[in-house]
This record gives C-alpha cells, sequence and structure tokens, in this order.
C-alpha cells in the first residue's frame, strides 16, 4: 500500500514494479550505488488527475532524483563551501564525480529566491566589473539591508529607467555623483535624495590636500621654523663629555632645472588648452605628475631623500643620560627602554646610536624634515578635531597657522562642517556657507558652491539617519565575490 502524493489517498492497486539505480556515498574510495525494486500503484480517486503514481521514499531518495538524500547533501555542502570548479575538483577526488553545472543547479536549487516587496530606501553606487574599463551599479534596499538587483553600467538612463519602475521609493541615498543625481530626479522626482556624509568629510579632506599642493611653500616655511625652534631647544640639552655637536638632518634640496624645465613645459602646454592624456604622452611622463605640475604654482620641489622621525626619540633624553654614564651597548639600551614601554626593535635603537659612534654627537636628529610633511599628511593634521598627538605635530600645526592666516581660517571652517555633518545639524548650514563666503579662501569657496548646487540631498545628509554606508559595505562584499569567484562567476 502506497499513498498518492497528489490527493493523499492510500491505495492497495500494484500496477508494475521497475528498477531505479540510485548513487550513494563511496566506501572506501569506491563508488557504491543502490538498485532499488521500486512499485507503482493506482489511484482509485475517480477526482485525481494522478492515475498512476510511484512509491515514495523521502528518507532514501527525492522523486525523480539520481542521488540519495545524503548524498545531495554532501555535494550541496561542498558547492557552497568551495563553488562549482573547485567542488568539481574535491568530489573527483571524493569518488562521487560530478559536473560544474550540477552544482551550480544545486546551488540555484537551495538558495531561496528573494520575495518581491516594495522598496521605500533605496541605496545606490558603482562598483566595477573590470577596474578602469566597465562598471556598474548596485541597489541596496536600506531598510532591509540587502542588495536588490546590479546594473550593467553607471549611466543616468539605465538607472532612470529602473527608478521609473518602482515608484514606491521614497529615500534615494547616493554618493555626490552627478549621474546618479540625474537620474533620481527623472525617475524618481518625488524621493528624497540623500548624500552620503561619508562622502562629503572625504570632499573635504580632498579640498585642504589640494590646497596645501598648491601652496606647498607653506608646508616647506613651517618646517623650517619647527627645525629652528627644535635646533634652540637641541643646544641646551647636555651632551656626552666630549662629543662635537653636528647637525644630522637631511640638507634641503632645491629644485633641479630639469624639473623647472618639465615644469615650464607643462605650463605652456596646458596654456595651449591641450589635455592631461595629451601632454602626458608627448612629454612622456605620467598623468599624476601633470596633474600636480598643474594645480601648483611653482615647481615643487623634490622628496626624494625626505626620511621620517625614528621611533627612539621619546626615550632620546633617557638614551643621552645613558650613553654618558658610559653604557654604549646597544642592546642594553634597548632592554632598558622596553621596560620603560618601548615597542620597537634592537635594530631601531642600534641605528639611533650609530651616529653617536661615528661623530660621538648626542643630538637627536628633527622630528620633521626641511620639506615639511606632504599635503596629504598635513591635510589629516590639520583637520583632526581632538588635541591628541604628537607634540611635534601640534607645534608644526601652530607654526603653520601662523605663518598663514587663511589656513587657520580654513581649519576652524574645516572642524565646524565636520561638527556639523557628525551631529546633524543642518540648521547650521546657512551660517556656515555665510563664513565661507567671508573667509576668502577661492578653494573653499568653490566647493561650497557644488554643495549649493546639490543643497537638497545635502541638507538631508545632516538632518537624515539614512547614509550610504551599508552600500559601501555590499560594495565591499561584492568585490570579494568577484575576486574570489567562486567558482561560479
Amino acid at each position: 500500500m502506497a499513498h498518492c502524493p497528489r490527493c493523499h489517498q492510500p491505495s492497495c492497486s500494484l500496477k508494475t514494479r521497475y528498477l531505479r539505480r540510485i548513487a550513494d556515498l563511496p566506501w572506501h574510495g569506491i563508488a557504491v550505488g543502490l538498485q532499488l525494486l521500486t512499485r507503482k500503484f493506482r489511484c482509485r480517486n475517480e477526482l485525481c488527475q494522478q492515475k498512476v503514481f510511484c512509491e515514495r521514499l523521502p528518507t532514501v531518495v527525492a522523486p525523480f532524483a539520481r542521488r540519495t538524500v545524503r548524498l545531495s547533501k554532501v555535494i550541496e555542502l561542498l558547492a557552497f563551501a568551495l563553488g562549482a570548479r573547485p567542488g568539481v575538483r574535491a568530489t573527483a577526488k571524493l569518488a562521487f564525480p560530478i559536473g560544474k553545472d550540477t552544482c551550480l543547479r544545486i546551488m540555484r536549487r537551495s538558495t531561496p529566491a528573494r520575495a518581491d516587496s516594495t522598496v521605500a530606501a533605496l541605496g545606490v553606487d558603482d562598483f566595477a566589473f573590470r577596474k578602469g574599463c566597465t562598471y556598474g551599479t548596485i541597489l541596496v534596499d536600506l531598510e532591509q539591508h540587502q542588495p536588490i538587483d546590479l546594473l550593467p553600467d553607471r549611466t543616468a538612463d539605465t538607472l532612470a529607467h529602473w527608478l521609473k519602475a518602482h515608484s514606491e521609493i521614497e529615500i534615494f541615498s547616493r554618493d555626490r555623483s552627478p549621474a546618479y543625481a540625474d537620474a533620481a530626479r527623472r525617475g524618481a522626482p518625488h524621493a528624497a535624495q540623500v548624500a552620503d556624509r561619508w562622502h562629503l568629510l572625504k570632499n573635504l579632506g580632498e579640498l585642504v590636500e589640494r590646497y596645501f599642493v598648491r601652496h606647498h611653500q607653506l608646508l616647506t616655511k613651517a618646517a623650517i621654523a619647527v627645525r629652528a625652534e627644535h635646533v634652540a631647544e637641541q643646544s641646551e640639552v647636555e651632551l656626552p663629555v666630549g662629543a662635537k655637536a653636528t647637525n644630522l638632518s637631511y640638507p634641503e634640496k632645491p629644485v633641479t632645472a630639469r624639473r623647472q624645465q618639465l615644469f615650464d613645459a607643462i605650463k605652456e602646454l596646458q596654456s595651449q588648452d591641450k589635455s592631461l592624456r595629451r601632454i602626458a604622452r608627448e612629454l612622456k611622463v605620467a598623468r599624476n605628475t601633470v596633474r600636480r605640475y598643474i594645480s601648483c604654482e611653482t615647481a615643487p620641489p623634490h622628496a626624494a631623500g625626505a626620511g621620517r622621525p625614528s621611533s627612539v626619540l621619546p626615550f632620546a633624553g633617557y638614551l643621552q643620560q645613558r650613553w654618558r654614564a658610559g653604557e654604549h651597548i646597544a642592546f642594553r639600551l634597548w632592554q632598558e627602554i622596553t621596560a620603560q614601554g618601548f615597542a620597537g626593535e634592537v635594530d631601531a635603537v642600534q641605528r639611533f646610536v650609530r651616529g653617536w659612534r661615528k661623530t660621538r654627537v648626542g643630538q637627536v636628529a628633527c622630528p620633521v624634515t626641511t620639506r615639511g610633511l606632504s599635503p596629504r599628511r598635513a591635510a589629516k593634521l590639520l583637520l583632526r578635531r581632538d588635541a591628541a598627538g604628537k607634540e611635534w605635530e601640534q607645534t608644526y600645526l601652530s607654526k603653520l597657522c601662523q605663518i598663514s592666516p587663511p589656513v587657520k581660517v580654513l581649519q576652524q571652517l574645516g572642524h565646524d562642517f565636520q561638527s556639523m555633518v557628525k551631529e546633524r545639524r543642518a540648521d547650521l548650514f546657512d551660517d556656515w556657507l555665510k563664513r565661507v563666503a567671508a573667509s576668502r579662501i577661492e578653494d573653499l569657496q568653490n566647493w561650497a558652491q557644488g554643495l549649493l548646487a546639490d543643497e537638497a540631498a545635502v541638507r538631508n545628509a545632516l538632518s537624515s539617519v539614512w547614509s550610504n554606508g551599508q552600500v559601501e559595505g555590499q560594495v565591499n562584499r561584492l568585490k570579494m565575490i568577484k575576486r574570489q569567484m567562486y567558482g561560479r562567476a
């Protein structure tokens, strides 16, 4: 007796028997198959559409399957853990070989389909199919924290066409991309656009970095001032008996004639309205070099040989005392400062006292090089809101603000904008714009004009709880899947 799979009525009317061959888990590396003599019954329920059915063995094999349930579970586990092609290689060594298409079918069959639902809050961002060549767009449901679709490109037309088919969207979170802003205006004009707060802060950092690139001489002047103060302080430090004080700092390197000729050639080609790509091709230099030279008012000095301060500097005073007392073994000095909190290796101490052995000098090098900090590092130091940091960094920053008062204004406006974004104080935005207009800092004023061009999205970012942070996480996950491939890309 068996039960009909459609009407679930029992039946004892046997029609025939047939042989089923089922693959099972291997035994000691040998493929194993089961031969099941299966019965067919007639359904005696006149209202049932199923006239003939085969008896089911749910704990052994699924209907119409060619593998046992336990073998299918093992294949599914390997497919999800390794992927299609790696899973095929693993199953071949385990004596139950399958094809990659079979792995893909099992994974698709086992993955639950996402139920179609309305999307109230949508986040968009681009990702690279092939970096520098082709890009797509990922769409994320911000409420469900799930990606819902991938678009083949990042153009405004494609995204606008998708948005027109989803009129239920109320929140549209994006970065500062003009294409996505245009797509939202065309495809979802009723949705409130929200600019990503992280990108606003990132744009501020890039603005300050460009400002220091254009005025790189300020960084050099501040470094010279810090070095002069450092030399004055070090002159008062008691040196070992018989030591001869010499300058261990790096010499300042002027702009070479070749560098000046390259700068003049780039400026001349720029005046002829030639593109960056064409200038780089004609002069046989990198486009980033051309872009950096164009943004500068004078030829930037060479950065080679800048060096960096030693990690042993905080313990320089103690080492000088021990050196003067007669302890000249670097390993013992390293053991003593390690007990005081030094986290470096003994090699750092050996390099630090090497100059004392050769020249018998007790002075230490200045933590700031002659050229000064890089524009990026100076921008990070200027926009850091907390007062923590090394003492020489605070000294460098104060010298920089003394040399150029606009830098102090730029720092204050940058800190106020950061507070406004992190605390979501949209009511302070108008006052901040007035202060920017009165600052007479051209770079900052141009950036503020760009914010006004996207004013609605910026104001929503300063007041709304929505952001594009989780979209960036989904892009990172997508890149991980793309690079690992999982055998099914």
